[in-house]
């Protein structure tokens, strides 16, 4: 169970099923957008998060990062430039 305020994620284990990291293909988990990207960029590599991506604006709007969990899969965290 990953747990952040109000948002909760139920993560499962599928024994025998591939696991995430060797996929290889380019989908997510899961897109996140919080209110303060920048200070929780920082909580995670703090913590010593896997970043998969470095924080940066992007063209479409938002300012975003990506982490790796420990079984492999990949979150995006993010927020809407316009609304900071």
């Amino acid at each position: 169970m990953f747990v952040r305020d109000d948002c909760r994620i139920m993560a499962g284990e599928c024994t025998g099923a591939i696991p995430a990291e060797h996929l290889g293909d380019h989908s997510y988990f899961a897109y996140l957008v919080v209110d303060d990207v920048d200070a929780f960029y920082h909580q995670v590599v703090s913590a010593d998060a896997q970043i998969i991506k470095p924080l940066a604006g992007e063209l479409w709007g938002m300012r975003e990062f990506g982490l790796r969990t420990v079984d492999g899969h990949r979150i995006m965290i993010g927020q809407d430039m316009k609304a900071k």
